[in-house]
Formats: C-alpha cells, sequence, structure tokens
C-alpha cells in the first residue's frame, strides 16, 4: 500500500540514507515521518478537548465521590465502594478509581485538565499498541514487507474515528481505554512468543486490566478466536465437523491458561461487590432482542456518526415480532455468517478475525447481561479495534479482488490515497465538532435533547445546566419537558424542589422534594438535596435526621459528612458535634473537615468566628467570598460588604465579590452603589446571569421607589423609610431595617428612628450601639416610653 507513493518513498530513502533492502522496520524513515504526523494530526483534533468538564457518571465516580481526595492504593484495591459515591454502582474498578485520585491530586482539585491529559496519553498509547499488534500480527503471516505501514493504518484509523470521540471525552470511560490497552498489550507479549508465550507471561497485561474495567475479560475469547483463525485454521462455519472440532478443541486446551484466569477473576471480582450494586436494566429478554440492532447502530456510527449522542433515548424492544430486532436480527446474521465464512480463506482471514473481535467484545454488553442504557456509544471503543482491522484489510480484499485495475495505475492507487486521507480527514474534523458539544453541561446535555427528544433523563440535564447559569424559567420549562418522557423519575422532582426553593417558592419546592421523596426510585441523592434544603431554611433538627440516611447509605457523597457538623454547629449542640467529629476521625484520621469541626466544638467557637480565624490564617478571594456568604445569609450585610472587599483586594477581577457586594448594598438599601457594583460584575463576566438578575431587580426597586417618593414632602419620604424600617423589623431583617431607619434620620431626624435602630440593635445582641441610638432618640424626644425601654434593656444586658 504504501507503493501508492513510490517518488515520495525513494526521495525520503535517497536523503536519510536508509537500507531499502529491510522495509519491515519502525526505523523506516517514512514510517516515522508518517507515524510523527499521524501523532501530531492527532493532537490537532482533540486540541480542543483538554478544558472540557466532568459529564454524567463522572458525578458520583469523581466530582462527588470523597475517597478520591486521598490517594489510598490499598483501600482502593480493598473496598469497592471507593469507585463511586453511589451504592448502585459501587463496582469494582480499583485501578480507575487510582487515576481518578492522582489526576485528582495532581490537578488540586476537580481541574479537568489534569484527567484529560492523563487519558490522553494513554489513549495515544493504545493507538500505538494497536499498531505494533497489527505489526506482529502480520509478521507471524507473513504478510508483506511493509507490515508496520499497515499497523500504522489501522492505528490511524481507530485513534482518529469520530465516534471514539465519545469515549476520550468522557472522563469516566477512561477505563475503557485502559482496558483496551492491557489487551492490546497482551497480545503483543502473546506474539513476541519466548518466555512471553512459553511461561504464559503475556497473561500480566491483561490481569492488570481487569482492575480498570471488566471489559479486559474480552482478551481470553479474543486469543481463543486468533488460535482458531490463524493457528488451527479452523473452518468456523462448519466448526462441528470432526476434523474442524478437534482444531477447535487444540485452540481451547491453548487458551486454557487465560480461560482459567479469567474465570477466578470473575469469582473474585464478583466477592468484591457490595451488596447495594444493582446496575439495573429491562428485562433481559427485551435487553437481548434490541442488541442485534445496537450493534448495527454501532457499525453504522463507525462509517457515518451522525447520531452520537451521550445519552440516547432507545428503549428495549417489547417483542421479537417487532420490525427493528427482525431488521437487526437479519444485519448481524448476514455479517456475522460473512465473518465465519471468510474464516476459511487465507486472502480473507483478517477481515473474519477483525470482524469476529467486533461481535465478541461486545458481548459483554450486547447479550443477556442487561445494562441500564440498551446503547452507549463508549461501549464500541475495544470492539472498534476488530471492526477497524476489519475494515482495512476486508477493503484491501475487495480492491485487489474485485478492481484490481485501481491498484495498477498511478491513478487508482492516488485515488486509493485520496479516499485514506479524506476518510481520515473527515474523522479528524469529527472529533474537533464533537469535542465542542463536550465542552460543558450546557451544551452535551443541549445536543442531547436534540439528538434524543424523548430522553427525559436528557431533558432533565439540560435543565439542570439551564439552572447553574440561573436561567430558571428555561431550566422549569426543561424539568416539565423531562417529566412528559419520565413522569415517575425522582430526580426530576429533585431538581424542581431546588429551583422552586433558589427562587424563594418554599411551598411549591417542599412539595416537590416531598414528591421525590415517595418515589420507589427515590436515592440518597434524593435525601441529600431535601436535607440542604431544611439546611437552607433553617430546620437544622430535620436536616440532620435525613443527612444522617444519606451518610449511612454512602459515606463518601459530597459534603453529607460536613453538613451534618454544619447543623451542629448552627445548633451550637458542642457534644453532637464532638461525638461526630470523633466517629469520623475513627474512619478517616487525616479528614480535616472533622479535626476542624473537633476543634470548634472542644472550643465552643460561633460560626462566624471560626470562619474569620480560618480565612485570617489562610487567605484567599473563595474563603473571602464564602464568608461574605456566610454574612449575608446571617443578615449582616455590612460584613458581608467588607468580606467581599477583602476578597477583591486579593483577586481585584473577581465577579463573584462584586455580586455580593451589590447584594449586600442592595438589602442596606443602597441601590446605587448595589447597581454600581452589579454592572462591574457584568463587565468582568458578561454571561453572569445571576448578576444580571441582580442588577434588573435592583433597577427595579429603584425606580419603584422613586416613583413612590416624587410627589412627597421631606416629612413625607422621612415617615415612608420609618414605616420601611418597622416591616423589615418585623421580617427580623435587623440590618435593613437600620439602614430604612437611617435614611429617615438622612432627610428628617427623628426620635423613632433612632428608637427603632436601637430595637434592631438590641435584637442583633449590639448593645452598646443600641445604647448610642437610644440617647439620640432620647435627645430629640426625652418623654419617649419606648426609647427608655429599649434603652433600659440594652444597660441591663450590656451591664452598665
Amino acid at each position: 500500500m504504501i507503493a501508492v507513493i513510490p517518488k515520495f518513498t525513494k526521495a525520503i530513502y535517497r536523503i536519510t540514507g536508509y537500507n531499502s533492502n529491510n522495509y519491515n522496520s519502525f526505523k523506516n524513515p517514512v514510517f516515522i515521518l508518517l507515524g510523527t504526523l499521524l501523532l501530531f494530526v492527532l493532537i490537532l483534533a482533540y486540541s480542543n478537548h483538554f478544558l472540557n468538564g466532568f459529564h454524567f457518571d463522572d458525578s458520583h465516580t469523581i466530582e462527588d465521590n470523597n475517597a478520591i481526595k486521598e490517594v489510598d492504593v490499598k483501600a482502593f484495591f480493598k473496598d469497592a465502594t471507593t469507585f463511586s459515591s453511589l451504592p448502585s454502582n459501587q463496582t469494582y474498578r480499583p485501578y480507575t478509581t487510582l487515576e481518578n485520585a492522582i489526576d485528582y491530586k495532581l490537578g488540586n482539585g476537580l481541574d479537568p485538565l489534569a484527567f484529560h491529559i492523563h487519558i490522553f496519553i494513554f489513549f495515544i498509547f493504545t493507538c500505538a499498541a494497536l499498531c505494533l499488534f497489527v505489526k506482529k500480527l502480520l509478521d507471524s503471516l507473513k504478510f508483506s514487507n511493509y507490515n508496520q505501514f499497515w499497523g500504522l493504518l489501522v492505528a490511524a484509523a481507530f485513534g482518529l474515528l469520530c465516534a471514539n470521540a465519545e469515549t476520550v471525552n468522557y472522563i469516566i470511560q477512561r477505563s475503557e481505554i485502559i482496558a483496551g490497552f492491557y489487551v492490546l498489550l497482551g497480545f503483543v507479549a502473546f506474539l513476541s512468543g519466548g518466555k512471553w508465550r512459553k511461561w504464559h507471561l503475556y497473561l500480566i497485561f491483561p490481569f492488570i486490566g481487569f482492575f480498570s474495567k471488566e471489559m479486559a475479560l474480552v482478551f481470553s475469547p479474543l486469543l481463543f478466536l486468533y488460535f482458531l483463525v490463524f493457528e488451527e485454521e479452523v473452518d468456523l462455519l462448519h466448526f462441528y465437523r470432526a476434523t474442524e472440532f478437534k482444531k477447535c478443541i487444540r485452540s481451547f486446551v491453548k487458551v486454557f491458561p487465560s480461560f482459567i484466569l479469567t474465570v477466578a477473576f470473575l469469582v473474585f471480582y464478583f466477592s468484591m461487590l457490595p451488596d447495594t450494586f444493582a446496575p439495573g436494566g429491562p428485562d433481559r429478554y427485551n435487553y437481548l432482542i434490541t442488541q442485534p440492532l445496537v450493534m448495527c447502530h454501532y457499525i453504522l456510527t463507525y462509517f457515518i456518526p451522525y447520531n452520537l449522542s451521550a445519552d440516547t433515548d432507545w428503549k428495549a424492544f417489547e417483542s421479537i415480532l417487532d420490525y427493528r430486532p427482525i431488521l437487526g436480527i437479519i444485519g448481524i446474521g448476514l455479517l456475522a455468517y460473512l465473518a465465519l465464512k471468510a474464516s476459511n480463506k487465507k486472502e480473507t482471514k483478517l477481515f473474519s478475525f477483525g470482524m469476529l473481535w467486533f461481535f465478541i467484545s461486545l458481548l459483554p454488553s450486547s447479550s443477556v447481561l442487561p445494562f441500564a442504557e440498551v446503547l452507549n456509544d463508549h461501549r464500541s471503543f475495544i470492539p472498534y479495534m476488530g471492526l477497524t482491522i476489519a475494515f482495512v484489510f476486508g477493503s484491501k480484499y475487495i480492491l485487489e479482488t474485485y478492481f484490481p485495475r485501481i491498484l495498477n495505475t498511478h491513478i487508482g492507487q492516488y485515488s486509493v490515497a485520496l479516499f485514506i486521507i479524506f476518510f481520515l480527514t473527515a474523522n479528524a474534523y469529527g472529533i474537533h465538532q464533537r469535542n465542542k458539544v463536550w465542552k460543558d453541561e450546557r451544551s452535551l446535555w443541549k445536543d442531547v435533547t436534540i439528538k434524543s427528544p424523548e430522553n427525559g433523563r436528557g431533558h432533565m440535564n439540560y435543565g439542570l445546566a439551564l439552572m447553574a447559569d440561573a436561567d430558571y424559567a428555561n431550566a422549569e420549562i426543561s424539568f416539565n419537558k423531562a417529566l412528559e418522557y419520565s413522569p415517575n423519575y425522582s430526580s426530576i422532582y429533585t431538581n424542581l424542589g431546588i429551583l422552586k426553593n433558589a427562587i424563594g417558592d418554599k411551598e411549591s419546592a417542599d412539595k416537590n422534594f416531598k414528591k421525590a421523596l415517595s418515589l420507589s426510585d427515590s436515592n440518597h441523592k434524593t435525601k441529600y438535596f431535601y436535607g440542604r434544603y431544611l439546611f437552607q431554611n433553617d430546620q437544622f433538627k430535620e436536616a440532620i435526621d435525613y443527612f444522617t440516611q444519606v451518610n449511612n447509605l454512602t459515606p463518601n457523597y459530597l459534603d453529607t459528612r460536613e453538613y451534618i457538623l454544619k447543623s451542629f454547629h448552627k445548633l451550637e449542640d458542642w457534644e453532637n458535634m464532638k461525638n461526630f467529629s470523633n466517629e469520623v476521625l475513627a474512619k478517616w484520621p487525616e479528614d480535616s473537615t472533622a479535626k476542624k469541626y473537633l476543634d470548634i466544638a472542644l472550643n465552643k467557637k460561633s460560626i462566624l468566628a471560626a470562619l474569620e480565624e480560618e480565612v485570617a490564617g489562610a487567605p484567599s478571594p473563595e474563603k473571602y467570598l464564602n464568608l461574605s456568604l456566610q454574612y449575608f445569609n446571617a443578615s449582616n450585610y455590612e460584613d458581608c460588604i467588607r468580606a467581599a472587599g477583602k476578597a477583591l483586594e486579593l483577586k481585584p477581577e473577581y465577579a463573584d465579590a462584586y455580586n455580593n457586594i451589590g447584594i449586600g448594598h442592595f438589602y442596606l438599601l443602597n441601590y446605587d452603589q448595589a447597581i454600581e457594583a452589579y454592572q462591574k460584575a457584568l463587565e468582568l463576566k458578561p454571561s453572569y446571569q445571576l448578576a444580571k438578575n441582580n442588577l434588573e431587580n435592583a433597577m427595579d426597586k429603584k425606580k419603584s421607589t422613586a416613583n413612590v417618593t416624587a410627589n412627597l414632602s421631606d416629612k413625607e419620604v422621612s415617615n415612608y423609610y420609618i414605616n420601611l424600617s418597622l416591616e423589615y423589623y418585623k421580617k427580623e431583617k435587623y440590618q435593613t431595617c437600620i439602614a430604612a431607619a437611617r435614611k429617615s434620620i438622612a432627610i428628617s431626624p427623628n426620635a423613632i428612628a433612632y428608637n427603632n435602630i436601637c430595637s434592631a440593635y438590641n435584637e442583633l445582641n449590639k448593645y452598646q450601639k443600641a445604647i448610642t441610638a437610644c440617647n439620640e432618640a432620647l435627645k430629640l424626644d426625652p418623654n419617649s416610653k419606648l426609647a427608655r425601654g429599649n434603652l433600659s434593656y440594652a444597660k441591663q444586658q450590656a451591664g452598665n
């Protein structure tokens, strides 16, 4: 095939002085040049994916999984629950968990760049291993003098396959890449012969792969296929004949050591699964009759990746009499027949091997074991290795057999070369476009709603992405759309509860959370978010009950333990805080959160005092922003502004800090300052939806206040603010009450406004300020009984 550009190759040989008598070598300068070019194109195709975010199952295996915050190799290999915070998904993949923990450490947290670099490096290694495997396989068959180029062509077609972008972008599916890498290394070692084969040392590699993902278990049946096709040369279509069956027995004897290893690992694997593991899925029969058409989908997607979707809306078929399973069975039956028949001919054995590799490696996910989703494009990663081999060598056979004149003319050779370039370039372009889809949650799930419009979960996740951008109106539309397709899906009601709480509709929020809890599929997530809702609405005892349930179900989930400790802190329940901190430290001695709250409990520190102390010890913009939010939640708007200002000193272009300053001024009725702060936030971050909403609210409030006071006298405006001050006092918004009273005093000093300030400061336990305000009230109205009463109370509490 390399002869399609003879002048080019001869020129390279002449320039480099390469010995053209030994073409079949990785030292071939043309191979090095083309290999380097392939590496460059791969990097270019995936250049826009390195900052793509976490998606889908990344949430419970990485983002919400506290287990990966420490690189604890022993725990990962001993305890399958460390793989995921979701009990039903806690399968045994310690190698993958270890990789996630390493990348979490290298990236100083949830930085997708560290994860993507690591994954991409192994993807390159996998392509290189595929090239090496194909070359060694062809060498064993004495296929040609250019076997390394055939290996490179297969590696290029596989590496630049658009459909594989689904696996490379999907971080937790790194397990597919690693499993595939070790399966290929097992074949490379086996084909190297010598001690590797004699002592079965090649089994080391698939054995390592087992710990990444169960898919590595296909190594043994694939090795069996190799023995059948290449060493025993079985006519697979007639395997039942006596002579052929004996060959099958000999092949099984050869593969027996790997078979025993696989069975032993399977037994071990199932023994490691926790009782909570439940992959779910439809009825076994319905799942099985759906899979032939799923396989056809994977084949079609290989050539025409027109409908790739991160989460399809495929459903299991109900009856074998449906035309879809019939079409699938016919399609796969014909391809399987063709592959089996091709095994009996030397020129087509590679096609047969590749096609059967595709089918065999799909069996774990496309047979009698039902998965929650009937179709996932990342499942085809290892099968596509075989399909690529079948495609490349099947095309070669067709050209040589039916179109020999094409390969015997320069125009024909150049046409073949152009087709290869077009195929690879088109796929590279497709990869670049799919990377854009995987950029963030909003882009990914919008794509899912278009490609899989009947997927309720897809609409829900798109709603979540919109809600994260504070686009609550469109998020609610997406959630309601999701309910049309999945009316009994508890997570949709949970997210509606979160949304309603965010917009202040507590009644609807509570109703949706309780609906979610009532459904059969409700899980720890539902309890967690309801607990968080209760916490946010100051129902701390009830919140502790739900968080405790979550912690018992899945100890590694998010910040559940921290919420329990925060709730005890809010209640100033020092004894229970101390006991729970000690419980956590007994299991995780280095848990910094538990250490912090144990110190708080022993010293009985208030929440804000503890936060001020923590920030002062290790200041950062993020910590000051959090402190600002805590002051806001405590209705202490002045300190909310102060803490946000400190964040800006460390990070001048911090849009969130400006937004907090705006919020603080808004609640202090300083609308001009609030508007200025929101506008600054939007200058720094134009897409900041929350700041947009806040700015609009502040401008509306300023306008409505101006309209109310436009035709009033100074005295009437002063009285307006006095009444406003009383309203805020009744709502227990004491700092806003004080702000309104001060605005009244600024227009017309009066005893009532000072008295309101005094009352508010009494409620805030700031008695010296209360005394000062009451004295000012009595200067203006010495006979004010309210001021005298408030002054007496303030002095009594202050100890004066």
